[in-house]
């Protein structure tokens, strides 16, 4: 009957309740509240009787700030029913559901929270005491689906959060608020400038404060934050009377690298978070002095580990009994500038091997550095616990020594001439290595690297790559510089010395399967060889090679001086011995445009029996003259400009040449178009037609091979002596000239030209579709200068022919015109019938 009677009575004078409870909060608000509905309930915080706010929104205290500070649903404010009966309306219990609280502080660091009067400025607002009809007496405060977002514009902060469910008891004596709070909350991220540390994490929070309103400080006891199994804990004093000045203590328990590597953001969590630890990993640190917009507080932290494990979680290989202490320490300064972290007494085992090293990082904005290390490593082991991208896998010992000490700034800028202090030696056993951009893998790999301030030197490293070996004695200039900073130049010079270099694996890069199809389209197979020189290595190597082999070409004594730089591979002269003969070569390979290479080259070649030639470079892609056709040997020089795309397929369209060749004892065997000359031999005596010697030059130019006129004097007695010109192009198109004396025994030499009737005859058309004719244009040519010379010369100096080398182009990306050839031109009148001889 007592408590009906006294629900009765509430609600009848709810009214004046709510009246009461309009004016004592307006005691203390000093931002404009905006509420749809207010009403008073006995059971939505029920036993206690609760004031239920409605689409509550809480103006902020920036002036012209559009923001509002909190957005609720409901906002119920609860007190006991005991209160109501002695006359006192207490509210004891605070809820908020469903809301958005969104703290903000501006660029000048004016927070947008300011909206309660405090102290003197409330006590004017409205009277204190007991026997006030209405007032707060928080004891609880409860918070259920509330985003709470921090953001400071000035330090570029943004905190974000997703509370579920938080409950929180306070106690007020003597103008202290002192709370205990408990509960989940879910955090989206805590964003610090362009990072984002502790993404989507799930917190337990168990703290306790005491908020001193009169000095306005507040002080956390010792608190705890848990994420996962690691728990945090955190304690100290927030002074706000002023500029905020923090006194923090911190530390951790029950962590791991995982733990840690969580709190990270993901540019630099994504690295580390495939490893994971076991044993005792610890850190401890403080967080003293003020903190605005244009001040950071001095951040101290020591960390460390003892006897612990650390493994990649994939491949469960790792670094063991570890011992670790370290700091950090943002210095004098409170800036990157003064800061300083430091790594003492590290050392281990890796797979059973042991490892030391020391660091001090020094000043974020311009560092400098000191490490040094010292390790026994089993390489295959070692990149399975730190992957490297440019390396696929390996295996094999190494032993690694390394000391550096200076500017880093100074060394990425000038490593040769910056104020640095390094030294080392990394010594391989055994070692194979599958690098990412190279087919076939380095293997046996056996040396020793000295590095000396930036340089490098080999004493001896040996090794295989595929099926090629090698051996190299050298020195390397700026070493250390080119491989950790990029763009940074090699010089190097070194002997180099090989029993075997296989090219056709040395090309040969990773290219889809001929024909593979993608959606609709057929991808067509790339050539399986490139070709590209870094423009950062210039390099001399003295070589010598045992025997070189590509395609079906098989070389040996390879010896010369070959040098690299800005990408032009040249070589003053390089020698070779192959097909029981010997060749020289000297020129130079362009490789500064990656998709138009040029070879400029003078080769010079000295008994090599002509079968064999053909059949080591594959007829040189025609089927008209082939290895089976030809005998003899051949002494000669070419000088050439050949232009290649980046997968080494020429492009004949720019390919020029002069060739200078002499052949002694040739033969020409069963070769079909002279069959077609019956009519002067027998076919037996066709089938094997030889020459003692045959000298004459040769000419490459528009995909076409020009024969300038050359004698043959051959075996077969009717055509002792053949004259032979013509041309045949890339596209296998013949138009060859031959005129055969038709009485040999009588044949007279007047200026080095025959005197006495010929045979002229014509081989045109394909090397699958040809004929052999009478050559009737040639006939009425020979007429037409047979009348020309009874005429007195004139403009004799306008017909000279030219030279057979023309200057070098300027652009060396455009074809070098080693020669001018001279195209015969097309006659108009047509001969008569009965025309096949020359007299």
């Amino acid at each position: 009957m007592v408590v009906g009677g006294v629900f009765l009575g509430v609600w009848l004078g709810k009214d004046r309740i709510i009246g009461l409870f309009v004016e004592e909060v307006n005691h203390y608000l000093r931002t404009p509240v905006r509420v749809s509905k207010i009403d008073l309930s006995l059971l939505d915080q029920f036993p206690r009787v609760s004031i239920t706010l409605r689409d509550v929104v809480v103006s902020g205290s920036l002036p012209q700030d559009t923001v509002p500070l909190a957005r609720a649903r409901k906002l119920y404010f609860a007190f006991d029913v005991w209160d109501m009966v002695a006359g006192h309306y207490r509210v004891r219990t605070v809820s908020l559901v469903d809301g958005q609280v969104q703290v903000r502080l501006d660029a000048q660091g004016k927070p947008n929270y300011d909206v309660i009067k405090t102290g003197d400025e409330a006590s004017e607002a409205g009277d204190e005491g007991d026997d006030k009809p209405f007032a707060f007496a928080l004891e609880n405060i409860r918070v259920r689906r509330v985003a709470v977002e921090y953001a400071d514009l000035g330090r570029r902060q943004r905190i974000t959060t997703q509370v579920p469910d938080l409950r929180a008891t306070l106690s007020l004596a003597n103008n202290q608020v002192a709370i205990q709070a408990t509960g989940t909350t879910q955090v989206k991220a805590i964003r610090l400038d362009q990072d984002e540390y502790v993404r989507d994490k799930q917190l337990k929070l168990n703290t306790r404060m005491v908020v001193d309103r009169a000095r306005r400080v507040l002080t956390i006891r010792p608190s705890e934050l848990q994420i996962g199994p690691a728990a945090y804990g955190v304690a100290g004093t927030v002074d706000y009377s002023g500029a905020t000045s923090l006194d923090l203590r911190f530390d951790g328990h029950h962590t791991d690298v995982q733990s840690v590597v969580a709190l990270l953001p993901p540019r630099m969590a994504q690295r580390f978070s495939v490893y994971r630890s076991r044993g005792e990993v610890y850190f401890r640190g403080s967080v003293r002095g003020l903190m605005t917009s244009h001040h950071d507080p001095r951040v101290e932290v020591n960390f460390g580990c003892r006897d612990a494990a650390f493994y990649h979680a994939r491949y469960a290989e790792g670094a063991e009994h570890v011992f670790l202490t370290g700091s950090f320490d943002n210095g004098s300064e409170h800036s990157f500038r003064t800061s300083t972290l430091t790594l003492a007494q590290a050392r281990g085992t890796l797979q059973g091997r042991p490892f030391s090293g020391d660091l001090r990082y020094q000043n974020f904005t311009d560092p400098s550095i000191r490490v040094k290390l010292q390790a026994d490593l089993d390489v295959g082991r070692l990149l399975r616990f730190y992957p490297v991208a440019a390396v696929r896998g390996g295996s094999g010992q190494a032993k690694l020594a390394f000391e550096f000490a200076g500017n880093l700034r100074q060394f990425r800028a000038q490593p040769a001439a910056a104020a640095v202090q390094s030294a080392g030696e990394l010594t391989l056993q055994n070692v194979r290595l599958q690098v990412r951009d190279i087919a076939q893998p380095f293997s046996n790999l056996n040396g020793t690297f000295r590095l000396q301030h930036n340089d490098v030197t080999v004493p001896l490293l040996t090794g295989q790559l595929g099926r090629s070996d090698f051996q190299v004695k050298g020195l390397g200039k700026n070493a250390l510089g080119w491989l950790l900073v990029r763009g940074q130049p090699l010089v190097a010079k070194a002997d180099f010395t090989s029993s075997l270099l296989d090219f056709d694996q040395l090309l040969r890069v990773h290219t889809p399967a001929a024909g593979t199809r993608r959606g609709r389209k057929t991808v067509v197979q790339a050539s399986p060889y490139e070709f590209t020189v870094s423009p950062t290595l210039s390099l001399d190597l003295n070589t010598r090679v045992r025997r070189v082999r590509f395609r079906r070409f098989r070389g040996h004594d390879l010896r010369g001086i070959i040098r690299v730089h800005n990408q032009v591979v040249s070589s003053p002269n390089l020698g070779i011995a192959a097909i029981t003969g010997s060749a020289t070569v000297r020129g130079y390979v362009d490789a500064r445009q990656p998709k138009l290479l040029k070879v400029s080259t003078t080769v010079g070649c000295s008994q090599l029996p002509l079968d064999s030639l053909f059949y080591v470079f594959e007829d040189f892609g025609q089927k008209f003259i082939t290895a089976r056709h030809l005998r003899g040997s051949l002494t000669a020089s070419a000088e050439s400009d050949i232009y290649l795309d980046r997968q080494l397929t020429p492009l004949t369209d720019r390919l020029e040449a002069e060739i200078r060749a002499t052949v002694r004892n040739g033969e020409l065997n069963n070769f079909q178009p002279l069959q077609k000359l019956s009519m002067i031999a027998s076919r037996e005596k066709l089938r094997h037609l030889r020459f003692a010697e045959l000298t004459n030059n040769f000419y490459i130019q528009s995909r076409t091979v020009y024969l300038p006129e050359m004698e043959v004097r051959s075996n077969v007695r009717a055509a002792s002596v053949l004259r032979v010109t013509g041309t045949h192009t890339f596209d296998q198109v013949m138009d060859y000239h031959i005129s055969i004396p038709l009485l040999p025994g009588l044949l007279r030499r007047s200026s080095g030209a025959p005197v006495g009737p010929s045979l002229l005859l014509a081989i045109q058309g394909t090397e699958d579709d040809f004929r052999v004719s009478y050559d009737r244009a040639r006939v009425q040519a020979n007429r037409a200068n047979a009348a020309a010379a009874s005429r007195p010369l004139q403009n004799a100096a306008a017909n000279r022919p030219a030279g057979p080398l023309a200057p070098a182009p300027t652009n060396p990306t455009e074809p070098r015109k080693l020669f001018e050839v001279k195209k015969p031109e097309k006659k108009t009148t047509q001969p008569q019938t009965g025309e096949y001889f020359n007299f």
